[in-house]
């Protein structure tokens, strides 16, 4: 069976005639099924361009502000899940000005914030000031303004103005909110009075006031490296819903382990803060590096305690693997506990520690594995992407670039897949070649580098005077994607090199479809209505089967659009021969009707 092939073939069909029958309703119909839940489900289910692409389609007019009003801040809500600041801010200076003050204020203070996350302190400031001086606040929003320019001086490191605007906020509102005391703990924090923050955060109940006073009282002394640990690690498991606020707790458990010397403790805090997102400025930074020198220094603990000698890299080898939970064949004495934490050490050692490259490459192997057992994508993304350690993707080891890659693909993360396999020329150990290529091929059409893309395609068409029909369909697959960006130029000669070295009716009637298409892309409107008629009679077929009917449908509107009226009323007149379908028939007359209006359009002086 050919499955691409056959699958793009029954979701031609279907769209040729659905998309079609969608085309005739009336457009007041359509913006009736289609209502503001709908978009917003498609965007929670993680399709957020199809949801902005309705939007442009269906959105009510701002003249309408009770309608427009809900439709755009679902707008500004997909923007935010994109992390699309630039877009926010976009909106809120183009709001139009007969919008309500409420959803003005509302706008501007999402374009306020929207800078604030893109590291933009002072374009934060720049909606806060017409925020304060060109509006009128209601209840507590002139002091939500406020705590946002102090945030933004924080954001930049602008202690001095920060605790300037800390002073006028504290002037002008009763300083006994929560929100109060975690804005100045963290001013304080920030200005390295660790104890005045420990006594502003007295009673805090909100996480992030907890979280602060945690810290505070860490560096300050008045509470226990051990027992912060303990308590920012109990904190840091309620924040699940909550990942950017969890990475900056954990992050204060890995450095109450660090003043405990609990190197194995630092070793799992770091781990679970380098798995989440880190929001831009943050107090309480962790690196990959940080991991990477906590990893060696557990190894060397352990290596000492078991007599191991640098240079014995199976032994080292071995005694990892004697650890793995994931590996049960390993030996281990009767002694001897699985410790996930413990094998990644010394994996982690022996990646630059060991003197054979082979020994190298299995304990990156090995460590990716755990990790990715442990489903722990993101961390190793920070440890081979955001460490000093690998500068540059050319420098990461391949196994681990083939894997992150194959992450990144599952989890549609295109562009990044794109940059980790663009100059890998060789497959990793046990992968087709042949595959290889092609799936590089396609990850560069994903990633937008059309034109390496080609070439790899070229090469391997080239490469064969006979295609098999499994490579051949693999290879449609890619030619499709090409299809999908546009780029029919290319697609087209590839098209007819495949038709060139296959050698099954089927595929052949299917790939003049295809070529029919791409001509049609490149407006060669006659050239596609050729190819057209020729897939629906291809192999003395009579053109009556769903196929055929569909390539024929195809072949009148391009000979309309050749300008060809005559020929494709003929074509036309056919189909409704054949047609019982109510609505089918109906799609086939309006579109006879429509080549009236043509004809008489080229008939009016």
């Amino acid at each position: 069976m050919l499955r691409g092939a056959m699958n793009r073939r029954l979701l031609l069909i279907g769209i040729a005639i659905g998309a079609l029958l969608g085309a005739c309703l009336p457009a007041q119909a359509a913006a009736e099924r289609l209502d503001l839940a709908r978009i917003e489900a498609l965007a929670k289910g993680g399709a957020p361009g199809l949801a902005l692409a309705l939007f442009e389609q269906h959105a009510p007019a701002s003249d309408d502000m009770k309608a427009w009003v809900p439709w755009e801040r679902q707008r500004v809500a997909i923007y935010e899940s994109q992390q699309d600041w630039d877009a926010i801010a976009r909106r809120a200076s183009e709001l139009p000005s007969e919008a309500p003050d409420e959803f003005r204020r509302w706008m501007f203070r999402q374009a306020a914030q929207a800078r604030l996350a893109a590291n933009d302190p002072a374009g934060a400031r720049q909606w806060l000031r017409r925020l304060i001086f060109g509006e009128q606040p209601v209840r507590d929003e002139l002091a939500q303004w406020q705590r946002l320019v102090v945030r933004s001086y924080l954001a930049e490191g602008n202690l001095a103005d920060a605790q300037t605007a800390l002073l006028r906020y504290q002037h002008d509102y009763p300083a006994r909110s929560d929100v109060w005391q975690v804005l100045h703990g963290e001013v304080l924090l920030r200005a390295g009075d660790n104890r005045g923050a420990y006594d502003v955060l007295a009673g805090a109940q909100s996480f992030e006031g907890r979280r602060l006073r945690l810290l505070a009282g860490l560096r300050s002394g008045a509470l226990k490296p051990a027992s912060v640990l303990r308590d920012a690690e109990v904190l840091a498991r309620k924040l699940v819903a909550h990942p950017q606020d969890a990475r900056e707790t954990w992050a204060v458990a890995a450095e109450g382990a660090a003043r405990a010397n609990d190197t194995q403790a630092r070793i799992r805090t770091l781990e679970q803060a380098l798995r989440l997102p880190q929001q831009s400025g943050s107090l309480m930074a962790t690196s990959a590096d940080e991991l990477w020198q906590a990893y060696d220094q557990l190894a060397e603990r352990i290596g000492n305690s078991a007599r191991l000698v640098i240079g014995q890299d199976c032994q080292w080898f071995r005694k990892a693997r004697s650890l793995d939970p994931a590996d049960p064949k390993a030996k281990r004495s009767g002694r001897e506990k699985r410790d996930a934490i413990q094998a990644r050490a010394l994996f982690a050692f022996l990646t630059t520690q060991a003197q054979s490259a082979r020994v190298r490459a299995a304990a990156h192997e090995w460590l990716t594995a755990s990790l990715f057992e442990e489903g722990a994508i993101q961390l190793v993304q920070s440890l081979y992407l955001s460490s000093v350690r690998y500068p540059e993707v050319n420098r990461m080891p391949t196994l681990v670039r083939y894997r992150l890659a194959d992450k990144a693909l599952a989890e549609y993360n295109v562009q990044l897949a794109g940059t980790l396999l663009k100059d890998m020329q060789a497959p990793p150990a046990g992968e087709d070649e042949s595959l290889w290529q092609l799936r590089r091929a396609r990850v560069l059409v994903y990633a937008g580098d059309d034109k390496a893309a080609v070439e790899l395609l070229r090469g391997l068409v080239a490469e064969r005077p006979a295609l098999d029909l499994d490579f051949a369909d693999r290879l449609l697959q890619v030619i499709f994607d090409l299809q999908a960006v546009g780029r029919h130029a290319e697609a087209l000669p590839l098209l007819e090199a495949v038709y060139a070295r296959v050698d099954n009716p089927r595929m052949r009637r299917e790939l003049l479809f295809w070529q029919a298409e791409s001509q049609a892309g490149l407006k060669h409107y006659q050239n596609a209505a050729e190819l057209f008629l020729r897939s629906a009679t291809f192999g003395n077929s009579s053109g009556g089967d769903p196929w055929g009917l569909t390539a024929r449908f195809h072949a009148a509107e391009t000979l309309a659009k050749a300008g060809l009226t005559q020929d494709a009323r003929s074509v036309y007149n056919k189909l409704l021969a054949v047609t019982d379908d109510p609505r089918r028939r109906a799609v086939i007359e309006r579109n006879i009707q429509q080549l009236w209006l043509i004809e008489r359009k080229k008939s009016t002086p």
